[in-house]
């Protein structure tokens, strides 16, 4: 039986990252500090992340079932793909309830939850309750292993617990890597949000003001 591996898309980027663990984990355990150093610049890259949560999610499902929900979802994906596109980002995968967001930059990502607030909008006008989705956003920036269908790394775990455990429906929270990257102009547009501890660390946090449509 062939093996199974972790990861989803057997591109050049994730045959390198698989190649190199395998290697790795032949190595000596002192060895790998090395090993990393010397692979970091072919297997990192810079980027923008955004990590989506849809509000009441489970509340949902459980009143309205599954499908009515995917038929919601689905309708926003295909939608603001396009909207993403040309903002600079796209979907790297549908997590659930959420979606993973590529960007090159910081401010390519605020323009980005800025054009999925507005295709919500869009989208819920007119509409009955149970056929309204609202999002909240978690924003992040740093070195990222940027594979074809995945991404992984600090920041994008930073991202993943804004959007899904602080930011309330229609809110967007940037690390702060993240709000450090802005541009002059959109960098008025952030406000200070709390402190908050992850493990041993203490991280301010900002929050993006999002423009009314």
């Amino acid at each position: 039986m062939k093996a199974r591996s972790m990861f989803r898309a057997p591109g050049p980027r994730t045959r390198r990252l698989a190649a190199f663990l395998r290697r790795r984990a032949r190595s000596a355990p002192e060895r790998r500090p090395t090993l990393d150093c010397r692979a970091f610049p072919s297997l990192f890259r810079k980027r923008a992340v955004v990590f989506t949560d849809t509000a009441d999610f489970t509340v949902r499902t459980a009143q309205d079932g599954i499908l009515h929900f995917l038929m919601l979802f689905e309708r926003v994906v295909s939608t603001a793909a396009p909207k993403l596109t040309a903002a600079g980002g796209d979907i790297v995968k549908v997590e659930g309830d959420s979606l993973l967001i590529r960007f090159a930059d910081v401010t390519a990502a605020c323009r980005g939850v800025d054009a999925l607030q507005a295709c919500l909008r869009r989208l819920n006008r007119a509409k009955p309750k149970d056929e309204r989705l609202a999002f909240s956003y978690g924003i992040g920036y740093g070195d990222v292993l940027d594979l074809e269908d995945d991404l992984f790394g600090l920041e994008v775990n930073l991202a993943s617990k804004l959007g899904e455990d602080m930011a309330r429906p229609g809110e967007a929270l940037l690390t702060p890597a993240a709000a450090a990257s802005l541009d002059r102009l959109t960098l008025k547009r952030i406000v200070p949000y709390r402190v908050v501890t992850f493990g041993t660390r203490a991280i301010p946090i900002q929050r993006l003001k999002l423009r009314p449509r």
